[in-house]
């Protein structure tokens, strides 16, 4: 796990910090595999090059563990998440969701409606180990999430507004977070995501010290 957590950024090095141990690695994974396929959405700058790209990860995800390459920390990590037992399907539904984000802006609202239900049930279903916990407000929050997070990276700044406002639409009516211990990062990006909402605006930088002392103190307490 040690290769995986040295590569994520110090935002979610901290948010890990919070996760149970048992839950650690795959936390880790999480976080590394949503930034992978980050980068290869930023870095993409064709289309067809971008969708090749994620396609070689989409083809991991069909191999079994022993056809699959050695030598890719994140790959190592995928293997033996799947022999402890949980399978990908998660990992599968997180691909769908940065691949969706490959179509030409603008967005109608299937296409923003298609890259937040896939995206949020592939990160909230791996974060908690089992998409059959994504019910009710916890599937809307995974929803809310993933147009909020969206709307923090977009440089397009129509996109990045439909983006928040979707989001507030959402999270609006929800109750406060309610994840359980294992769900402890889920629920403080919820929390900051909450924050943006309550304000109207987006927060610029998630690792200032303000933001960092309130995801120690989410972290420590669950408040």
């Amino acid at each position: 796990m040690r290769d995986t957590v040295l590569q994520l950024n110090p935002f979610y090095r901290l948010v890990l910090a919070y996760a149970k141990a048992a839950d650690r690695p795959r936390y880790a994974l999480l976080f590394a595999l949503d930034s992978r396929f980050a980068e290869v959405i930023r870095s993409t700058t064709e289309i067809l090059i971008g969708q090749m790209r994620l396609t070689w990860w989409r083809d991991i995800l069909t191999k079994t563990a022993s056809d699959r390459p050695a030598g890719e920390p994140l790959i190592a990590e995928i293997n033996r998440l799947e022999q402890s037992g949980e399978n990908l399907t998660s990992v599968s539904n997180l691909l769908d969701g940065w691949e969706a984000m490959l179509d030409d802006f603008p967005w109608d609202d299937r296409q923003f409606q298609n890259y937040a239900e896939a995206r949020g049930r592939g990160f909230f279903g791996l974060g908690l180990g089992d998409q059959n916990l994504l019910a009710g407000p916890a599937a809307d929050f995974s929803r809310a999430w993933a147009l909020w997070d969206f709307a923090r990276h977009c440089s397009d700044a129509n996109m990045r507004q439909s983006a928040f406002e979707r989001c507030t639409e959402i999270a609006s009516l929800l109750p406060q977070p309610d994840f359980d211990r294992s769900g402890r990062p889920l629920s403080i990006l919820c929390n900051l995501m909450i924050r943006d909402v309550s304000k109207g605006k987006l927060t610029a930088d998630l690792y200032s010290p303000a933001i960092a002392a309130r995801i120690i103190w989410h972290g420590m307490t669950g408040r």
